[in-house]
C-alpha cells in the first residue's frame, strides 16, 4: 500500500444539539445515549476498540456538519454514566483532546468536493448514525489531514 493509499480509522459521534457539543468541549468528554439494554449492550462490546490514542469527530445532526476532531486520551468507561454534563443519563464516558473548537464546521454536502475517497454518499465513509457509536470508519490518512487542516482553519 502507497502512502497515498494509507487508512485511519476514525470514530464519529452524533449529536442532537451543538449545545451538547459546547458541553462535551468544555469538558473534555464525550460518552453517548443509553439505550435499551441490547442496545447497551451492543455499544458496551464496540467500545472496546476505542482506545487511547483513537481518532474521532463529532456530527452535529441540526447543522449536518462535522465538527470537533479529536484524539481520545483514555478508553471509555464501562463502569460509570455521566450525568452531569448533558441532560439524562450517558454511558461510556472517555475524555479527549480536541484539534479544533466546535466553531469550525465542514458541512456533510463539502466533503464531495474536498475528499477524495469519500464516493457518492459521505455517510457511508463517515457513518454519522447514533447506532453506528464506537464503529470505525476507515478512510484514506490525506483525507483525514484535510478534515483537521478545514476544521482548524475555520475555528
Amino acid at each position: 500500500m502507497s502512502n497515498s493509499d494509507a487508512r485511519v480509522e476514525v470514530f464519529v459521534f452524533s449529536s442532537d444539539s451543538i449545545t451538547n457539543i459546547w458541553a462535551g468541549y468544555g469538558a473534555r468528554t464525550w460518552a453517548v445515549r443509553a439505550g435499551d439494554s441490547s442496545a447497551t449492550k451492543a455499544k458496551i462490546t464496540k467500545s472496546a476498540r476505542f482506545a487511547p490514542g483513537s481518532f474521532g469527530l463529532l456530527y452535529c445532526k441540526p447543522w449536518k456538519a462535522f465538527t470537533v476532531p479529536f484524539v481520545s486520551i483514555t478508553a471509555p468507561d464501562t463502569q460509570r454514566s455521566e450525568r452531569e454534563i448533558w441532560h439524562d443519563e450517558w454511558i461510556l464516558p472517555f475524555t479527549f483532546a480536541p484539534l479544533s473548537g466546535p466553531t469550525g464546521r465542514l458541512m456533510g454536502d463539502e466533503l464531495y468536493d474536498l475528499l477524495e475517497g469519500v464516493g457518492n454518499n459521505f455517510s457511508n465513509y463517515l457513518s454519522v448514525q447514533g447506532n453506528f457509536d464506537f464503529q470505525p470508519s476507515s478512510i484514506l490518512r490525506k483525507d483525514w489531514e484535510l478534515i483537521i487542516r478545514k476544521l482548524s482553519s475555520d475555528a
